[in-house]
């Protein structure tokens, strides 16, 4: 009897010793795909986030083109208004400057 209840303990504990090793497998694999997944997680968010930024760097890009053209385009109305306004006089004070130039630093 003793003989047979040594065997049938050994044995309960080699299942019990199998059962611990399944689960302790299983447990790791589990871990590994959970890790797997984080990891995938992280890396997708990353790339969504430079897509983003990068999507937001062209968009103002695209503004800040836009009002500079809109201003260049203001100023050259505005220097060409100014000059309209004032080239009737561009041979009277061009006159005037050599005028200045000969006398201050003489014609020769």
């Amino acid at each position: 009897m003793a003989a047979n209840l040594i065997d049938e303990i050994k044995e309960i504990e080699a299942r019990a010793a199998t059962s611990v090793q399944e689960a302790q497998s299983y447990a790791a694999q589990k871990l590994n795909k959970a890790v797997a997944d984080a990891e995938n997680t992280v890396k997708e968010a990353k790339q969504s986030a430079v897509r983003q930024f990068r999507e937001k760097i062209q968009a103002a890009e695209r503004t800040a083109e836009e009002q500079a053209r809109k201003v260049v385009s203001e100023r050259e109305v505005g220097a060409n208004s100014f000059y309209a306004k004032h080239k009737e006089k561009l041979p009277e004070v061009s006159a005037w400057i050599t005028e200045e130039v000969m006398v201050r630093y003489g014609r020769g």
